[in-house]
């Protein structure tokens, strides 16, 4: 963190639109605080809320609270600015699930997504303000984060209960020089920063609420959302999903790409499905083990199990996305040893498939050839829906393995597909050949320059992709890149000749943490990236209370002694 006494103290580099450049920074106006949330209007919706007396060594106030079993109503807030502000959001965070056997206070973070907050001209609120830090911490304190730059004149500030324990301390406005609006404007027009793809796993009226205005004005260049909900997909009119995974994406001024499971014909849990339902209504469609035992995948060897398939991109690629393709990284395994699959491997190759190990290349390559003749009728028919609609030409986006082994193990020929044009956007995804199919996730790293030198001749785009954590809250894999990881670990792909950036998850990316997303969403910036981790300092500003309620905390209290 880069230490000076301006206007951006203690504020991290990347936030600041001259970056080092302070000479242009001072138009004469101070940073204004909001920390008397007893101004909130109206008076009898603040009477449902309490307001606390807090005091920190650079401000204090009154914060605004409510816990998480008693919800408050609305209430707004008179910003009296004009003109464009950073505004940045103090916050104690809450909910931490602390739990009795260990109550180690400082190691837990909090769950609470704090307030959910609009500017009047904003579409919708933002809801994503969860902190590291929580009111069961031995030093508590007041966590900054950033939420946006704007233009406050004849603005009001909407707060809403989100939920969440809320404990909401200050509204800190930094004022923007022209230089520095001019560098924000300039910013947000430049499509060479937008290097960054967000996949989640569907696009519901709640994600727009959630992810909207987080991303707003922010490096990425495209969403991917899921596309496997069956009565979503064949909706009539279109699926709902990526109709308004569409609309917004058109707004927000990036690309809307649909990806289905095709391993998704069970689950481990019940599941009403319809394409569940024809799974177990069609055992001649299930891909056999070597022993005849049915496993809990489809055969894309059998036509039925294609034309199915292509059935369901069609209902997608109609709804007018940009791209379409597969999550191969989820349950791969999609031919094996059924009649369908094998007819003609002896006659060809002189030899029971029966008795070859799985990783011959024999048997891994004529598997690879069904899949691949499967990827060109995909192909035909995206050329033949944007024909059919006077669609652009929709791009073919997969999220494949992350190594050439684990691929060809599973009989994914990404090196054909790249030489045919078969796909045009690949997100290769930390999993290695490895015969534990969770270890082999995230624990890796990707092989990102034997697919960036795959792709140099070709017009295919190669997105690493990340696997990051939420504390406490979503760990299904290992977390793979770590905050504090970000600056250089997106430097050394992009060395590595890589496009851009993705992350498997919205949830894993931590969005509800906006410390940790903020500086994911920043990434497109290549060229910063130095820069900004050389001034790192891998933490959100925090100020501690020296009053909280009327009394002084302790600032050494009783610890666990480990």
């Amino acid at each position: 963190m880069t230490n000076d006494n301006t206007k951006w103290a203690g504020k991290p580099l990347y936030d600041r639109p001259l970056g080092l450049d302070t000479a242009n920074t001072d138009d004469g106006r101070t940073v204004i605080w909001l920390t008397d949330f007893g101004q909130c209007q109206p008076a009898e919706h603040l009477e449902q809320w309490a307001l606390v007396d807090f005091a920190n060594r650079e401000f204090s106030g009154q914060l605004l609270h409510a816990p998480r079993d008693r919800p408050a109503p609305e209430l707004t807030l008179n910003l009296n600015a004009a003109g464009w502000y950073a505004v940045y959001v103090w916050l104690m965070g809450g909910d931490a699930k602390v739990p009795n056997y260990a109550p180690d206070c400082d190691s837990v973070y909090a769950m609470s997504r704090g307030p959910a907050l609009k500017l009047s001209n904003d579409k919708y609120f933002q809801s994503t303000f969860s902190t590291l830090s929580q009111d069961q911490m031995f030093w508590r304190g007041l966590e900054s984060c950033f939420w946006q730059y704007a233009d406050l004149t004849d603005q009001q500030l909407t707060i809403r209960h989100n939920g969440s324990t809320i404990y909401l301390g200050a509204i800190q406005l930094i004022p923007l020089a022209p230089a520095e609006v001019e560098a924000i404007q300039h910013d947000r027009d430049n499509p060479q920063h937008k290097r960054l793809i967000q996949k989640g796993d569907t696009y519901s009226e709640s994600d727009r609420q959630l992810f909207y205005q987080a991303v707003k004005n922010r490096d990425l260049c495209a969403w991917i959302a899921g596309c496997h909900r069956t009565a979503d997909l064949f909706t009539p009119g279109g699926a709902p999903s990526l109709k308004r995974l569409r609309q917004d994406t058109r707004e927000l001024g990036i690309e809307a790409y649909a990806c289905d499971r095709p391993g998704a014909w069970s689950s481990y849990h019940h599941s009403d499905d319809q394409r569940v339902t024809d799974f177990n209504q069609n055992p001649d469609w299930h891909c056999l083990d070597r022993d005849g035992t049915h496993t809990h995948h489809a055969s894309y060897a059998h036509p039925e199990v294609q034309d199915y398939m292509l059935r369901r991109a069609r209902a997608a690629a109609e709804t007018g996305i940009d791209g379409y393709g597969y999550f191969l990284c989820r349950d791969p395994g999609l031919i094996l040893f059924e009649p369908a699959a094998m007819e003609g491997f002896e006659a060809r190759h002189g030899v029971d498939p029966l008795t070859l190990d799985d990783r011959d290349e024999r048997l891994q390559n004529w598997r690879a050839d069904i899949l691949t003749r499967f990827m060109r009728r995909l192909r035909a028919l995206l050329d033949q829906v944007a024909q059919e609609k006077g669609f652009d030409r929709i791009k073919i986006v997969h999220v494949v393995l992350g190594d050439r082994a684990a691929n060809q193990f599973f009989s994914f020929d990404v090196e054909t597909w790249v030489a045919e044009g078969l796909i045009d956007v690949m997100c290769p995804y930390p999993w290695a050949d490895y015969e534990d199919r969770w270890l082999a996730q995230a624990f890796v790293e990707t092989d990102v320059k034997y697919f960036t030198d795959l792709c140099q001749a070709a017009d295919c785009k190669v997105f690493p992709m990340w696997v990051t954590g939420t504390p406490g809250l979503y760990s299904w894999v290992a977390e793979h890149v770590r905050p504090n990881e970000y600056f250089n670990k997106a430097l050394a792909d992009y060395q590595n000749g890589a496009d851009g950036i993705s992350t498997w998850d919205a949830m894993g990316l931590a969005w509800f943490y906006p410390f940790m997303a903020n500086r994911w969403l920043r990434l497109g910036h290549q060229e910063q990236l130095a820069l900004w981790d050389e001034h790192d300092f891998p933490l959100p500003a925090k100020l501690r209370f020296t009053r909280y309620n009327g009394k002084t905390p302790d600032r050494y209290p009783a610890g666990t002694g480990g």
